[in-house]
């Protein structure tokens, strides 16, 4: 009985998933900030719920990646959802303002998070060689950007 092969992961497409999710929320994140007042009040707690649930499927991407600011970010979003269960009663209690401010604050915290991600991903997964990708006769003069190579001519 032949053992298979374990599956091999790609990380691009996997980074590139991880953008996506996080562009959902910071979409879900817009939809709760224009929502009508009584309609944000009872779907803010939905929201904070759904980031959870985002940085849990994030983090477990990290780890499979070897993300090599794990455990920095961990305590970021940890923070973060310290804070948005402490004022969600307050918002369920009406406290609009608040609730408003902390959207606001979300959705430029999550923008945030989501560049440093990008550049922490893009530094921790090997390139593959762009010389080696576009074979003979061309030569990278700068990262993603081949030129091809000069012929002398000799007289």
């Amino acid at each position: 009985m032949r053992t298979q092969d374990p599956v091999r992961l790609n990380p691009h497409s996997i980074c590139a998933a991880l953008r996506q999710a996080r562009k959902t929320l910071c979409s879900r994140v817009e939809l709760t900030a224009e929502a009508p007042d009584q309609q944000f009040v009872q779907e803010f707690p939905a929201l904070v719920r759904e980031i959870e649930t985002g940085f849990r499927r994030e983090q477990l991407v990290m780890e499979l990646l070897g993300f090599p600011r794990l455990h920095e970010r961990l305590e970021e979003d940890a923070v973060v959802l310290r804070a948005l269960h402490r004022v969600t009663p307050q918002i369920e209690h009406g406290n609009l303002a608040l609730g408003r401010e902390v959207v606001t604050t979300l959705r430029d915290l999550l923008d945030l998070h989501r560049l440093t991600e990008d550049l922490a991903l893009a530094a921790a997964i090997p390139a593959p060689s762009a010389g080696a990708a576009l074979g003979r006769g061309w030569r990278v003069v700068r990262p993603g950007r081949p030129m091809p190579l000069r012929r002398h001519h000799t007289r």
